[in-house]
């Protein structure tokens, strides 16, 4: 009966562990839950049949199994569910090393360790509930492709390479800890040098998880300065050239009463007609409610123009009060027009140019940039597959960072043709105000 009680109290902590770890990574799903209650009765099963022996091994086994099922099965991040395991295999360890301590330490008298097993349930379940309560999550719910989802390639695989070895070293120190207790087990001191390794072992586990949040939460702001950086210049030039427009003006008005004092009606009708077409440049960008985002496209407009190509505007939504944030949609339209620039600069038939409308439709606002396609049109569908590109030289990012944004804000990215012009389509959502 006492066994039994003892495995249930495994069991159960063994679960909260895992409980407690989905907590810290994101949000665990109601599927999530329904594992880890398979794997709490797997886990008493396990320690009740093997009377504690062995038991350390099997639960490995069951971790591996439990992380393969949520790769299956589960539509998130491999390297996020990769550190889900590692985290919980970690702390697993720490535990069997409390458990060695406490099995020294009570000398076998069952009871007291039924008690002492308690009390690290108890700790860890008063943990998580703190956490869950205070609504404190170890990383944020969007870091995942915040972190491993950079433009650039290589920042991407420099991130992931830092991520694994920071998991990879703390899982070695752990798991050399606990393979050192047979050998402390012979010595006299004991109880002390593996209350020492407990204590050691935890820490360390909360230093270096610190430090992987560190390292996340820094790449991240660091992603989010470059855009900034970028944006501001952007933004500088834009309103350098209205500045230098208004400055214009009163030149402008002078040239005109001169040549309407002249008589000279035709020169002064060109000379209107030119003005307007320079105000009209700036003006179709204007109608977006975020200067920044009117910078970027005025930007993107200037460095297609010096290519030779046109680039029109359609604006009659003005992009305010969606779900993403104004950088966020400053990379959707930014990767559009990059992408369209790209496709026709690599054509000489750049009559068609690069078309861009943004209106409303049904409560969302529609982006849509169009060129003239010159690729392979049964290759669509594969346009925001990760790292597909259809240029050479290029890693095929732009499409899938845009795709990715839009669905996280559970918006959509599409494709679509009209004879031989292809068209980027991102419908985004309004921000939901609770």
């Amino acid at each position: 009966m006492l066994q039994f009680a003892v495995s249930l109290i495994f069991g159960f902590t063994v679960g909260v562990i895992m409980c407690l770890v989905l907590w810290l990574n994101t949000r665990f799903t109601f599927k999530e839950f329904f594992m880890i209650v398979c794997f709490v009765m797997l886990s008493s099963i396990v320690w009740n049949v093997t009377s504690g022996n062995f038991s350390d091994i099997i639960m490995l086994a069951l971790m591996v199994v439990w992380t393969l099922l949520r790769l299956l099965f589960d539509k998130r991040n491999s390297l996020e569910k990769m550190l889900s395991f590692a985290m919980s295999t970690i702390i697993m360890l720490n535990y069997y090393i409390y458990i060695t301590f406490i099995g020294l330490r009570v000398d076998g008298k069952s009871k007291v360790t039924l008690i002492y097993m308690g009390v690290y349930l108890l700790l860890i379940t008063a943990i998580f509930f703190i956490l869950w309560i205070q609504k404190i999550s170890f990383f944020n719910s969007a870091w995942v492709k915040d972190f491993f989802h950079p433009e650039d390639a290589k920042v991407k695989h420099n991130r992931t390479i830092i991520f694994l070895a920071l998991i990879v070293l703390t899982f070695i120190i752990v798991f050399g800890i606990y393979m050192s207790l047979g050998i402390i087990e012979e010595t006299e001191r004991a109880v002390f040098y593996l209350g020492l390794e407990f204590f050691f072992s935890f820490t360390y586990i909360i230093v270096s998880f610190a430090m992987l949040k560190i390292l996340v939460e820094y790449s991240i702001l660091s992603d989010v300065t470059e855009q900034e950086k970028q944006h501001q210049a952007e933004l500088e030039s834009f309103i350098k050239m209205i500045r230098a427009q208004r400055h214009d003006f009163n030149l402008h008005v002078h040239a005109i009463n001169g040549l309407i004092d002249a008589q000279k009606y035709t020169e002064c009708k060109e000379y209107v007609a030119k003005m307007v077409a320079e105000t009209e440049y700036v003006n179709e960008v204007l109608p977006v409610y975020d200067t920044s985002i009117s910078a970027m496209m005025y930007a993107y407009r200037s460095d297609a123009e010096s290519k030779g190509i046109h680039m029109y505007f359609d604006i009659t939504n003005n992009l305010k009060g969606l779900a993403p944030e104004p950088y966020e949609i400053n990379r959707i339209i930014g990767n559009l027009l990059q992408n369209a620039i790209d496709e026709v600069s690599s054509s000489k038939d750049r009559e068609y140019g690069i078309h861009v409308k943004i209106y409303g439709s049904g409560g969302s606002s529609v982006i849509d940039v169009s060129n003239k396609f010159f690729g392979d049109i049964t290759k669509l569908s594969h346009f925001f597959d990760y790292n597909y590109s259809g240029k050479d030289k290029h890693e095929g990012l732009g499409l899938t960072t845009v795709q990715r944004i839009a669905e996280s804000y559970k918006g959509v990215a599409y494709v679509e043709t009209d004879e031989d012009i292809i068209h980027f389509i991102v419908r985004l959502p309004k921000k939901t105000y609770k």
